[in-house]
This record gives structure tokens, C-alpha cells and sequence, in this order.
């Protein structure tokens, strides 16, 4: 059985449960919270947003020139393609 995560986003002051395995935006969306986004592959980077707390994994890595060195130095994720490890808090980014 999988865990469930608690996930908070700062900016919309949202929460929503998400299964470990499952894409952070598509749960969101199915629970009324939509996240920007456009490929669902991690390679156009509009999914972006800061992990503050907490700790992510890829479903499938993302497209090694996507992020930046800075990027994942400031813990930016891509949320389409990521799942939770844990419970988190991010910062999601603008529309």
C-alpha cells in the first residue's frame, strides 16, 4: 500500500493529499488546485516551484539540461514529474 502525503502550497495557501508515486500536478488537479504546466515530461520547466520543506523523487528523471545548477542548488522541482517522499511545503510558482 502506498503512503499518503500531505502537500502545502505557500503562494495559494492550498492543501491537498497525494499518494507517493503519483505526479504532484496531476493530484492537484484532481483535487481542484491547478499548477502551471504544459509538457508533463519535465522538459519545459513552466511545473517549476521551490521544495521548502520536504523530500521529492522523480517519477522519470528529468531531461539533464532542464534544471540548472542554481535550480536544484535552490531546490526547484518539476512538479509534473514529481512525486513525494515525504510531507511537503513549496512555493509554487506564478501562472
Amino acid at each position: 500500500m502506498s503512503k499518503i502525503h500531505q502537500i502545502k502550497f505557500v503562494k495559494s495557501n492550498k492543501v491537498i493529499t497525494t499518494e507517493e508515486g503519483k505526479s504532484i500536478v496531476i493530484s492537484s488537479d484532481n483535487q481542484g488546485l491547478k499548477l502551471p504546466r504544459n509538457c508533463m515530461q519535465g522538459m519545459c520547466t513552466t511545473c517549476i516551484a521551490k521544495i521548502i520543506e520536504g523530500r521529492i523523487r522523480y517519477i522519470e528523471e528529468p531531461d539533464p539540461d532542464t534544471l540548472t545548477k542554481e535550480d536544484i542548488d535552490n531546490n526547484m522541482a518539476l512538479l509534473c514529474i514529481a512525486t513525494p517522499l515525504s510531507d511537503l511545503v513549496i512555493e509554487e510558482s506564478e501562472d
